[in-house]
């Protein structure tokens, strides 16, 4: 009960006492209504909306986040969907006594309109519902069709929320009023927003709204037998129509009127229920998933049929998607018609990409899921774990799929051969217990997959659960609970004692000693696990109880915990668990819709309800004695079917739902002021993993080891043939460059002598200027006399200002220093860049000229897959033709043999066999003409190959042009590789400097690395004799206490001896005693000694052990602390060479202060502020001479060497 008591107490910590209502809030959804029609648009290219539940999801494919549009509470579900031309404005039908149309704005979610508006003068229905909604091209009107019985079209001007006009568009109303499926679609021409169309069971026409009336307008299937027609769609600019029907028939309207069936219809049977048209024709699916596209056609055939896809042909194996049996029900494209979505009437939204499709191929088109793989069938199974972020589903669709509802995906699914009907998930997340139909499974989850570990022959199991610490899981059989142990999946016992079948099960917090189930015999169990029995027990027999749970409302304090259990009388009942037998304490009526599953959450002290209208609610607790049906606190719409299961994340900060709608809801509980109550918690990254798994991939890595191997073995042969054609290249450059050099040489000795020249020439003009210079001189001599005298007093003057000078002049030094070191280092990041400006631009010149290549490569591909797909195709389509009618022909021959043979006993019947066959020869006249035909078109078509010819010969110009571009760009290219080698010849003298520097950097550590080798032998000698010693002292203190033992048993022996002596004189007692003293002492010292021998060699064994242990961990303690000593050296040695750098330079600074300034005479008084300088300079160089000192003191201790640059002793 340990691990029970933890978990509980981790649920129960960090308990706020805030009183704040918390809300719901939808945060995402798993799944879609199928049964909507048109359920799926897309917004944007990333944005679609679909049906969820009662809900409307928009969902970010991007993001992989969705936003919500609720439904109507007042109504039932929805039923229709439509989204206008501009993607605006969304459209929504629901159902309910009142059916009603709700307008909103796709991009702030907020309501529009409602349709009919309160006060609208719009007459009865005649319908709980709308089948079928549609916008007008221009977006301002709004068609909708009503349901059974009187299938009512309505003409909507929605902006004005204004019913414009209506009829009955059925033809027959007494048909119409029994068939639930009579109309199937309408629509609104794209052309006249005024025309519509109307389909459906035996429907075809055309309805023309004139004089604010809705009258039938001429055209239809005319006197064609009708048909089922399941849905239409306009393929503009024409003003045609494509007709899908249950048969499988296509059938094309043009002018609004019938004209044919296409060819390459499906037919067989085969119905076509979804239409979608687009910019090259329309594409239609139905049965057995199966998709087509059909394109236009300048032949005969109006529609080509391009392509016949099957959805989900690359499933799993154990996928159960039975595509048989599934039909197509929607489709939907994004603006760019880029992609297709369609659903399908198993919940499923799948997506194919149109722009990479060739349909050309015989390849098969991948269907996607658009978000994920979703539930098909009602959803019997819900439970959450602690340790990771996982939440587990299974169904009656035979699967069971792990979803995390943190990023919103599905993690794994697996799919078995019989329905599962419960789940139960260990709070470490990696293990379910699944009950079937047969069994009880106990599984392990791993990374992709869920393996059965071991069954339990409990058949039918309805209802499992584990502990809340997760060291017993109870499973349901009937009205039997049996409790297992989760880690040895023993029998720990079985519950009896329910009248009916137990319908749910709870542990009772804190330390799983307890369990409450409730069943349908109206009873409510409390039972304790020590013994196995009922401890409370309380039994109400008109109730049949469909769930419960339990908790403190105040877990810190002593009160007993609460039970609470919902029953199908819609009554809520709360129990106080010490006196279950005394009845319910308070009870509150849930309602017009029962609650079908409830929990509880301790933390906002609520109970949280799942109803089956629903719907989710929430319920403070305690109970009041005045609750009744205003009990809820907040209900949120969320199902379109009965709650089958709820459950809460152990933070409490998430809630899931799940129900017979196929769909897993997410919510996020909140308070009132939007604030998720949560607290931070670690999930676990751990994963299961088969052995033969982790085998499986190791040896997939070592292979792709290996072909990464390979490909570097490849890149470097490429490459060092590059570098061969790279030297080739370098010395043809150096052979140019050799010559350049020999001719600037010759240049510069034509220049050298004509420097010599100009060098005698102005000798002599000097010779002649120092004489006429010598006599200005002397003049000169007396005037500076004079002036010297008058300079002097001005010296004088002037020292003062000299000294002042000097001082600016050494801040300016200094500044300039400064500003030559930062333009230093900005031209050398301006160097770096316009290299790697250059290197980009080749990189960009490489990349063009690859493109171009690349383009030129798929335009040829293009052109020779089109060409020689036209002819196959040609040519498939005439064979067949020719054998059909050369069998003909052979059956024809075959009938006119019969015919002769049968000449004289049937004369009567020769003239009417004559003319048949010939007419036979007359019709193989008309297909040999036929024939003929068609060798002429092929001769046009060949005349169109020889055109495409002279196309490519002008592709294949225009890539003789690009070639010669590609030559330019060369040159240009051999231009910049001369101006990089340029740049690299610059930098490889710094390079040099910085290999020397690396060097001795290594020898360095070489050395570190010796000292710590030679340290770290060292410790294990004195770790070796510490464990010589320990052991002899061990041994010692053995033998100590063996002597002593001995020495007590001497003792005793000798006093038991003496005690013989006292009846020496009686033989028989004598004899007797000293048998009895043999048997005592000899016999069982045998025994101690082989137990002693025993204990010792266990001893030894453990000491063994311990020793081992010991030095394994010492082993890896050694290699930390070398580490550890490691790095303090290398800050050490780094410490050290800072302040020799501080002392050299503080060295230099005073070196150069000594020079500038000049000597004192000795009597001279030094300044006060100069004074304060130096004896602040002084006490900062002891400080460093005093921690240059410790640090050669740390560095003895440690045993390193003096470094090389150590500078001398201070003055």
């Amino acid at each position: 009960a340990t691990v029970s008591v933890l978990y509980w107490w981790l649920a129960m910590a960090n308990k706020t006492d805030d009183h704040k209502e918390p809300r719901l809030c939808r945060r995402h959804a798993f799944g879609i209504k199928a049964g909507v029609a048109e359920n799926i648009h897309f917004i944007d290219d990333s944005t679609c909306v679909f049906p969820v539940g009662r809900n409307v999801a928009i969902y970010n494919t991007q993001a992989n986040q969705q936003r919500f549009i609720p439904g109507n509470d007042k109504c039932d579900a929805i039923t229709a969907m439509a989204l206008s031309p501009n993607k605006r404005y969304l459209a929504v039908a629901e159902s309910g006594d009142q059916p009603i149309i709700t307008l909103y704005d796709t991009g702030s979610r907020r309501k529009r309109k409602t349709l009919p508006g309160p006060g609208m003068a719009f007459p009865d229905l005649g319908s709980r519902e709308y089948v079928y909604i549609a916008f007008s091209s221009d977006g301002k009107a709004l068609i909708t069709q009503g349901g059974a019985p009187e299938w009512t079209v309505v003409y909507w001007a929605w902006d004005r929320s204004k019913a414009i006009a209506w009829t009955s568009s059925a033809i027959d109303k007494m048909a119409a009023a029994q068939d639930k499926q009579h109309i199937s679609c309408v629509s609104c021409s794209p052309r006249d927003s005024s025309l519509i169309c109307v389909s459906g069971n035996g429907v075809f026409r055309f309805l023309k709204l004139s004089e604010g009336q809705l009258k039938p307008a001429p055209g239809g299937m005319g006197k064609r037998e009708p048909q089922n027609y399941l849905a239409h769609t306009w393929l503009p600019p024409e003003e045609r129509v494509v007709v899908s029907t249950e048969s499988g028939d296509l059938l094309l309207v043009e002018n609004y009127e019938f004209r044919c069936i296409l060819q390459g219809s499906p037919s067989e049977g085969l119905s076509i229920d979804a239409l979608i048209s687009y910019a090259k024709g329309f594409i239609c699916g139905g049965d057995m998933g199966l998709v087509f596209i059909f394109e236009r056609s300048d032949d005969k055939e109006v529609y080509r049929k391009m392509k016949a896809m099957k959805i989900d042909q690359k499933r799993d194996e154990e996928a159960t998607i039975e595509t048989e049996a599934m039909k197509v029900k929607c489709f939907a494209l994004t603006q760019q018609e880029e992609f297709l979505a369609l659903t399908t009437s198993n919940n499923q939204i799948y997506l194919l990409n149109l722009s990479n499709a060739d349909f050309s191929k015989g390849e098969d088109a991948v269907f996607e899921h658009l978000a994920q793989w979703f539930h098909s069938a009602p959803i019997t199974g819900l439970d959450t774990c602690v340790r990771k972020p996982l939440v587990a589903t299974c169904s009656r669709d035979r699967s069971i799929k792990v979803w995390n509802y943190m990023d919103h995906t599905l993690e794994m699914s697996r799919t078995f051969h019989t329905e599962a009907t419960c789940i139960a998930m260990h709070p470490s997340g990696l293990h379910v217990l699944v009950g079937f139909s047969d069994k009880l499974r106990f599984m392990n989850l791993y990374g992709d997959d869920i393996r059965e570990f071991k069954s339990f022959p409990i058949r039918q199991c309805t209802e499992c659960r584990f502990s809340t610490g997760g060291q017993y899981f109870a499973a349901v059989h009937g009205n039997i609970i049996s409790i297992y142990s989760a880690y040895t999946c023993e029998t720990v016992g079985h519950l009896r004692g329910h009248n009916g079948k137990v319908r749910s099960l709870f542990w009772m917090p804190p330390d799983d000693i307890r369990l409450v189930s409730v069943g349908m015999d109206g009873a409510v169990f409390d039972w304790s696990l020590k013994d196995c029995r009922k401890e409370n027990d309380y039994v109400i027999k008109s109730a049949h109880y469909t769930s419960v749970t339990a908790g403190s409302p105040a877990p810190a304090t002593s009160a007993s915990p609460l039970i609470w259990a919902v029953a199908g009388d819609r009554k809520l009942r709360e129990f106080e668990a010490s006196s279950l037998h005394s009845g319910a304490q308070h009870e509150c009526d849930t309602g017009e819709s029962p609650l079908s599953t409830i929990t509880f959450s301790p933390q906002h002290k609520l109970l949280l309800c799942g109803s089956d209208d629903g719907m989710v609610t929430t319920v403070n607790v305690p109970l009041s004695a005045h609750h009744s049906v205003s009990y809820t606190q907040e209900a949120t719409l969320a199902h379109a079917s009965p709650i089958t299961r709820i459950a809460l994340t152990f933070d409490e900060s998430m809630l899931f739902t799940v129900g017979e709608d196929c769909t897993l809801y997410l919510y996020d509980v909140k308070d009132r002021d939007g604030r998720v109550a949560k607290r931070e918690i670690t999930y676990a990254e751990e994963i299961l993993i088969s052995k033969s798994d982790l085998e499986g991939k190791n040896s997939d890595i070592q292979t792709q080891r290996a072909k990464v191997e390979d490909l570097k073995l490849d890149m470097d042969y490429q490459a060092q043939k590059h570098e061969i054609q790279h030297i080739k290249e370098m010395k043809q450059m150096e052979d140019e460059h050799r010559e350049q050099s020999e001719r600037q040489y010759q240049k510069f000795e034509q220049l050298l002598a004509l420097k010599n020249e100009q060098e005698i020439e102005f000798t002599e003009i000097r010779r002649e200027t120092a004489e006429k210079h010598r006599s200005e001189l002397s003049k000169l001599e007396g005037d500076y006399q004079a002036q010297l005298q008058a300079s002097e007093d001005q010296i004088a003057r002037l020292q003062s200002e000299i000294v002042d000078q000097r001082k600016n002049y050494l801040t300016q030094l200094s500044q300039k220093e400064t500003y030559l070191e930062t333009t230093k280092r900005e031209e050398e990041a301006s160097f770096h860049k316009s290299l790697q400006i250059e290197k980009e631009t080749c990189e960009q010149l490489r990349e063009q000229e690859k493109a171009l290549r690349q383009e030129h490569e798929e335009i040829r591909q293009m052109i020779e897959h089109m060409t020689d797909r036209d002819i196959e195709e040609i040519k498939e389509r005439y064979e067949r033709k020719l054998r059909e009618a050369r069998e003909q022909l052979l059956h024809l021959k075959g009938e006119n043999g019969i015919m002769k043979k049968k000449f004289y006993t049937l004369l009567k019947d020769i003239k009417d066999k004559e003319t048949e066959i010939s007419n036979l020869f007359e019709s193989q006249g008309e297909k040999e003409g036929k024939i003929k035909g068609l060798e002429k078109d092929i001769e046009a078509l060949r005349n169109e190959i020889r055109e495409r010819d002279e196309t490519i010969g002008d592709k294949e110009k225009r890539i003789y042009d690009l070639r010669k571009k590609n030559q330019e760009l060369e040159k240009f290219k051999f231009v910049l590789d001369y101006k990089i080698r340029e740049l690299k010849s610059q930098i490889e003298p710094r390079q040099e400097e910085i290999v020397e520097a690396k060097q001795k950097i290594k020898a360095m550590d070489g050395e570190l690395e010796r000292y710590h080798l030679n340290n770290n032998q060292l410790i294990l000698t004195i770790n070796d004799l510490k464990l010589k010693f320990d052991g002899q002292h061990k041994e010692i203190t053995n033998l100590q206490a063996k002597i002593k033992d001995s020495e007590v048993f001497k003792s005793r022996i000798r006093s038991e001896i003496a005690e013989l002596t006292s009846i020496g004189q009686e033989p028989k007692l004598l004899r007797e005693a000293s048998k009895k003293l043999y048997q005592k002492h000899v016999k069982e010292d045998r025994s101690k000694f082989n137990e002693m021998e025993d204990d010792l060699q266990k001893e030894s064994n453990r000491q063994r052990d311990y020793l081992e242990r010991t030095v394994e961990s010492l082993k890896k303690k050694l290699v930390k602390d070398s580490d550890t000593h490691r790095a303090d050296g290398n800050r050490i040695m780094g410490e050290n060479v800072v302040l020799i750098q501080e002392i050299n330079q503080l060295r230099r600074e005073i070196k150069i202060i000594k020079a500038q300034v000049p000597s004192r005479p000795s009597g001279e008084n030094i300044p006060e502020g100069a004074k304060r300088e130096m004896e602040s300079n002084k006490t900062e160089i002891s400080q460093l001479r005093e921690r240059l000192n410790e640090l050669d003191r740390i560095r003895h201790a440690m045993g390193r060497p003096a470094p090389k640059d150590k500078p001398a002793a201070l003055a």
